[in-house]
Formats: C-alpha cells, sequence, structure tokens
C-alpha cells in the first residue's frame, strides 16, 4: 500500500480560469445570435392591447391591412378598367385615404372601411400608355397599364408595408 499514488484529478486553478471564461464566450455568443434572430420575428400585428383581445374587437394588423386592401383593389380595378372612364378622368386622380374614394375618385360603391385609414391610396399610368378610344376601336391602338398602390402615412416598417396591384385598361381590349 505504500507504493499507491494518491492521483488528484481536480481542475488547476488556471484551467478553472480558462473554463469559465469559455462558458462567459459562449454564453454572450449565443444571447448575441438569438437578440439579432429575434428581430426577425416580430409579429405581424400592430400593438395589441389585452382590452382589445379580451373583447373580441378586430385587431387589425399588416396581414389584415393587405387582405382588405386586395379586396378593395379588386373592386377598384373591376370599376376603373372599364371602357366608360376615359383616361383623362385617371390621370387627373391623386393620392386619396380610403374613405375619400367616393368624393375625390367617384367610386360610391367602396366601402369607406375598406381601405385602412393609416394608407392613401394612389394611381399612377406606367410607360405604357393608352391609345385614344377611336384608335382602340380600329385595331391600332394599345391598350393602357396602370399602377395602383397604397401608400403607409407612417413610412415602410415591419408592420406597414405598401400593396401595389398592376391592371389593363380598357377591360375589353386587354388580352391575356
Amino acid at each position: 500500500m505504500k507504493n499507491i499514488k494518491n492521483n488528484n484529478e481536480a481542475m488547476t486553478l488556471p484551467e478553472l480560469i480558462l473554463a469559465i471564461f469559455m462558458l462567459i464566450a459562449f454564453t454572450g455568443f449565443t444571447v448575441m445570435i438569438v437578440s439579432y434572430t429575434s428581430r426577425f420575428f416580430q409579429p405581424l400585428n400592430k400593438d395589441i392591447k389585452e382590452e382589445d383581445i379580451s373583447s373580441n374587437k378586430d385587431l387589425g394588423g399588416m396581414l389584415n391591412d393587405h387582405f382588405q386592401m386586395n379586396n378593395a383593389f379588386d373592386s377598384i380595378i373591376e370599376i376603373l378598367s372599364e371602357p366608360g372612364i376615359k383616361k383623362d378622368t385617371l390621370l387627373k386622380f391623386e393620392c386619396v385615404y380610403g374613405q375619400e374614394l367616393s368624393g375625390e375618385w367617384n367610386i360610391p360603391s367602396i366601402n369607406t372601411k375598406a381601405i385602412p385609414e393609416s394608407y392613401k391610396i394612389c394611381i399612377q399610368p406606367s410607360s405604357l400608355t393608352e391609345s385614344s378610344y377611336s384608335d382602340l376601336l380600329s385595331g391600332g391602338g394599345k391598350p393602357g397599364i396602370y399602377i395602383l398602390y397604397s401608400v403607409p402615412d407612417d413610412g415602410v416598417s415591419v408592420n406597414a408595408t405598401p400593396v401595389r396591384r398592376i391592371f389593363c385598361r380598357p377591360k375589353p381590349f386587354c388580352k391575356l
């Protein structure tokens, strides 16, 4: 029994300090990566209050806003692509809020709540301009391409992004 060595398998002080520094570095790196990636997973809904959830109130949010605007854009495009509306009338349209569509753009069939309040609706012709109606009827003219889009009041953010739609008018002269 005298020849048995006493091997103490514990860490030395420099090894302990090195292990603590490695743990701190790993934890810091992990926290940094998690905080960076968490910015991409922010909720798509606007600031939701506790009383809104309990009252089953319409919570809004970017996805709901886009759904509303796309439905309203379908109705607006259906009306504006008709040949009875002159192209000069479309060129005079200025950006308006949703509740002003029936007045400024003279589209009474669009509900005033169809477009969220924080968005303006605009229309702009593209470089493919519309020919006169007489040229279209004779077969020598080309229909015009227009861009219908929304502009968020507070600028583009995680909770507010623009919606754009391209359409052709007058509809009878547009080919698929």
